[in-house]
């Protein structure tokens, strides 16, 4: 009875490797781009109302970063701006990529476009406990850089649209003050 279970395990097992080894590079790439896609359409409507998220098809600039989150108050006034990255490789793939071979370039991707910060959605170094534990902050190496997994898609663009919203509201809590001390 185990010998038959171990059987069918290893055959599933098998069945699943020939299946990633099937899916091209650019194939899995656009799985985990889906993915954020479809976790971010989830929830546009409730928590991101007046939000713009979608691929960057712009490379006037020579290259593009996958897709740019905007949110603009109800004036039309841009809030928060970030760039996204996604990276997803195969077990197969002959040079394996590090997180950080693509930072430079996400970050001119992000200059470029005009956007405050700049996000890499990794699957990369899946074995990096660095990266593993969460958000991990790269504003040491270049400014207002994260490198996060994709459970931490949505965790993200909340907690910098939040830290946008509270750094607004405590501007104008400030000029309200300072308009009532020149009063």
């Amino acid at each position: 009875k185990y010998e038959i279970q171990l059987k069918e395990r290893d055959d599933v097992i098998e069945r699943l490797r020939d299946m990633k080894i099937k899916l091209s590079t650019k194939m899995v790439g656009e799985s985990l781009e889906q993915h954020c896609e479809n976790e971010f359409n989830r929830m546009r409507a409730s928590a991101f109302p007046n939000a713009y998220f979608e691929k960057d098809n712009d490379t006037s600039f020579g290259s593009k970063g996958d897709y740019i989150f905007r949110e603009s108050d109800n004036q039309n006034n841009e809030i928060v701006s970030v760039m996204f990255e996604m990276k997803n490789e195969c077990d197969t793939t002959s040079t394996k990529k590090k997180n950080e071979d693509f930072l430079k370039e996400l970050n001119k991707d992000r200059i470029e476009k005009n956007c405050e910060y700049a996000v890499l959605v990794s699957l990369l170094e899946t074995d990096n406990d660095l990266f593993n534990s969460g958000i991990v902050d790269f504003s040491h190496r270049y400014p207002k850089m994260f490198v996060v997994r994709p459970q931490c898609f949505l965790p993200i663009i909340s907690l910098l649209r939040n830290a946008a919203h509270k750094a607004l509201k405590y501007k104008s809590e400030l000029a309200a003050i300072k308009e009532q001390n020149i009063d």
